[in-house]
């Protein structure tokens, strides 16, 4: 095997025989390419942010709306709804026949929704006001709920404020008409929140996007809350973005269609101007959050494009003239080419003389890391150099250093229960390893030690009404309660709410004082609770190990755990009496 000294000095000769050869045609390749790297890195960067900007965007759109909802369903009353016989009924109109408009139930009904209205509507307000872009918010009531409230439409076109709007009569309307009802039938139809793609508003007389959220409660389709943004937002924010001397930016759906270009008409197709771009836009594994780049060809200008796709489905493409990205790259070629050379030349020099110093201090290096390989952490470096060996020498004796801090760091928490920090069922599989060696071999006085049981009643309850978290601190509270009373004995969680505590020494010789201690400081930490989380209620057992009887610690273990399940039978009959 050649030396690394053999290995640097071969590869420095070849290096430059081979680039004194290759030199000029690499150096034109090596620019070429990478002022393509370079643009593709700009235009994909710029393709990102943006894309992220105008996500952004549409996401607090998206946030605003899904607040909306949640407060709507939250606000409504099932029981109101109920006693309004409209529960089930799903927004097609079946259940408009035969209601009785003028009863008393519709009357309560429709009294409850008047206030209903009235709280969403301020509600609504407040969060248009703070959302930039937004043209029109609407709360549509479905029809099949009630007549007479149909809930509310605020529009701000052409005024400095929102002003109340009519709201269309849904069942006038075909449900494929998307220009009168399509934020009302599209997402009813699909059943979840969803951007409309831009459509024209024939109610609104606008072009718009909107973002549509069906309201469901009790199995009952509500009705619909979205917001509507104005195509001029898209448009200003499109036009903002510039790249090189002439390029620009444009929005395409997911069929090929112009939304907005600079050039093209709205509505006209891609391919009829650039297949390429119609082609890569039509790609069915795009993802949302990557950016493509490919090439073209228009009105005999060759451009290359990036694209990606929104939140909402649409796709943003950038382009710009070829001739604009690679203007640069023509003059540095004469630079580099002469750079290079010089370069070449210091390297051969450098090489041969850094390769001296670098052996001795690798070799050590090498030998050394060896040694850590075999599991020897006491390696000692003694390169104190300021350079890069050196660098790398003190960072090796630090991670070697690190190691044996993070191993023994790794020891402790193996055996520890990352909720409670008690010692977990590991640690107690360990300990009762250790006693019953000292049980097997006979020596000393005999063992003297009890295993009490601990399981946390009411978990489960806890978990399902008040959720995990507060479960967490129901388990964290009783180990620290049964820490706190057993101070001289360790204390493991051997199950999910179980816990074992080994009685040992004081705790040992004091066993009945403690437990009895530890009912009555539970019954007072109870009375004082305000929450059922933060009580002490556990099912005991305790087992005192007798030489003559337990072979080993898991007899007792096992008696105590018979012991813990009997009081668990105990105070579930006495709570059923």
């Amino acid at each position: 095997m050649r030396s690394i000294r053999t290995k640097i000095t071969l590869m420095t000769m070849v290096a430059i025989v081979v680039s004194v050869l290759l030199i000029g045609g690499v150096a034109v390749l090596f620019i070429r390419d990478e002022a393509e790297r370079e643009s593709d890195r700009e235009m994909t960067l710029l393709c990102d942010s943006q894309r992220k900007s105008l996500n952004e965007y549409m996401m607090s759109i998206e946030q605003t709306v899904d607040m909306l909802a949640r407060y709507i369903t939250e606000d409504l009353s099932s029981v109101e709804l109920m006693e309004g016989g409209v529960v089930g009924v799903q927004g097609y109109g079946s259940a408009m026949a035969g209601r009785d408009w003028l009863g008393e139930k519709q009357a309560a009904l429709d009294a409850y929704l008047v206030q209903h209205e009235e709280k969403a509507e301020a509600v609504f307000r407040s969060a248009a006001n703070h959302t930039h872009g937004v043209i029109a918010y609407y709360y549509r009531l479905n029809p099949e709920i009630t007549e007479n409230f149909p809930g509310f439409l605020y529009t701000k076109i052409d005024t400095p404020s929102f002003a109340p709007h009519v709201i269309n009569d849904i069942f006038s309307y075909s449900m494929d008409d998307i220009s009168h009802i399509g934020w009302y039938s599209l997402p009813l139809q699909r059943g979840r929140p969803s951007w409309l793609e831009p459509y024209y508003n024939l109610n609104l007389d606008q072009e718009m996007i909107s973002y549509v959220d069906p309201i469901y409660k009790a199995g009952t389709f509500i009705g619909i809350v979205g917001m509507d943004i104005g195509y001029e937002t898209l448009k200003s924010q499109i036009d903002s973005i510039r790249i090189y001397e002439t390029g620009y930016a444009c929005l395409v759906d997911a069929e090929g269609n112009v939304v907005y270009h600079p050039y093209l008409e709205t509505g006209s197709r891609v391919e009829n101007a650039v297949p390429e771009m119609a082609e890569a836009a039509n790609n069915q594994n795009m993802e949302e959050d990557e950016v493509y780049i490919f090439r073209y060809t228009f009105n005999g200008m060759e451009k290359k494009a990036v694209f990606s796709q929104l939140e909402n489905g649409l796709r943003l493409m950038i382009m710009a003239p070829a001739v604009e990205i690679s203007a640069g790259w023509y003059e540095m070629i004469k630079s580099i080419l002469f750079i290079g050379g010089m370069i070449l030349l210091v390297f051969a020099i450098v090489t041969t003389f850094v390769t001296v110093r670098l052996i001795e201090p690798l070799q050590t290096l090498t030998a050394a890391s060896q040694r850590l390989a075999e599991g020897d952490y006491e390696v000692k470096l003694e390169y104190e150099g300021n350079d890069e060996v050196g660098i790398l020498t003190n960072s090796f004796q630090r991670l070697v250093e690190h190691l044996k801090v993070y191993i023994n760091d790794l020891n402790s928490k193996a055996y520890k229960d990352a909720l409670t920090h008690v010692k977990n069922k590991g640690a107690f599989e360990v300990q009762v390893q250790e006693m019953d060696e000292r049980i097997e071999s006979a020596e000393g006085e005999p063992l003297e030690f009890a295993v009490a049981m601990f399981d946390c009643n009411f978990l489960k309850n806890i978990n399902d009404h008040f959720g995990h978290p507060c479960g967490d601190i129901y388990l964290k509270t009783g180990c620290m309660f049964i820490c706190k009373i057993f101070q001289h004995s360790p204390v493991f969680r051997v199950g999910g709410d179980e816990f074992a505590v080994l009685l040992q020494n004081e705790d040992y010789q004091n066993m009945e004082i403690l437990l009895r201690h530890f009912d009555e400081e539970a019954e007072h930490v109870n009375e004082r609770a305000e929450h059922p989380w933060v009580m002490i209620n556990f099912s005991k057992g305790v087992a005192v190990y007798d030489p003559e009887t337990d072979r080993c610690v898991n007899d007792v273990f096992n008696r105590a755990d018979q012991e813990m399940y009997q009081d668990k039978v105990r105070q579930k009959a006495v709570r059923a009496d």
